[in-house]
């Protein structure tokens, strides 16, 4: 009863550990799709068709290159529409600070001297009046090599802004998924090692099953373990071989 008291404990314990494991990678997982926002995205509002059009408007394409774009480097917004009556007209919107006033044009460029998270917007109107909405977020990060003798200031931010380990923007779909599915099984095999772990310390607490008797050879009757003399007759017994 003690040995199965003993073996069922461990096995909760490995169970409660592998729960706990795909709990913990669960949750960094949700955090990280979470945080996934400030990944480069696109947003598309379905178009407005009116009668007699072609096929509806859409924004087949729009992006902001480089991104992330380093800071005081100029960067290039294009957008490319499809669909509806051409000729398009661009109305841009969401424009960050420090970057010119879009006019009437699908691709422009702009630099800017301050790091973080940016969003542009625009919208789409073909000849007879239908339109579409989009929007797109980047990140700005911080320039090496400044030269100007702020090495360790510079060094400090760039650190920061890049976030080389773990900058989600720089990150395609399967990279960033590969990243959830390697945390989550990471934490698994974690779980595993300590639920192996407990099951050896657990046996090793187990009571063992006693050796058997010692057999007298003067009168051939059975010895408890560990006896010196036959309780039968008082004979000495042989160590244990």
């Amino acid at each position: 009863m003690g040995g199965s008291r003993f073996e069922g404990r461990a096995v909760t314990g490995v169970g409660v550990c592998v729960v706990v494991a795909l709990l913990l990678g669960g949750a960094f997982a949700f955090a990280v799709v979470g945080t996934s926002g400030s990944r480069p995205s696109s947003l598309l509002v379905g178009a407005v068709s009116s009668p007699g059009a072609g096929s509806s408007l859409t924004i087949s394409s729009f992006m902001v290159s480089p991104n992330p774009a380093t800071q005081n480097s100029q960067f290039t917004v294009s957008v490319v529409a499809s669909g509806g009556a051409p000729p398009y007209s661009y109305d841009w919107n969401s424009v960050p600070a420090g970057c010119p006033q879009p006019g009437n044009i699908s691709s422009w460029q702009c630099s800017l001297s301050s790091t973080g998270q940016y969003s542009v917007g625009v919208t789409v109107t073909d000849s007879v009046g239908n339109h579409t909405s989009g929007s797109q977020s980047f990140s700005v990060t911080s320039s090496n090599g400044n030269g100007n003798g702020n090495g360790n200031g510079n060094n400090h931010s760039s650190s920061s802004g890049n976030g080389s380990g773990l900058n989600l923007s720089s990150l395609g779909p399967i990279e960033f998924y590969a990243l959830i599915a390697g945390v989550m099984v990471l934490s698994l095999l974690i779980a595993l090692t300590v639920g192996v772990f407990l099951i050896a310390v657990t046996l090793r607490r187990l009571p063992r099953p006693p050796r058997k008797g010692l057999v007298c050879p003067a009168c051939q009757a059975t010895a408890p373990v560990g006896s010196k003399f036959c309780p039968a007759c008082a004979s000495p017994l042989a160590p244990p071989k």
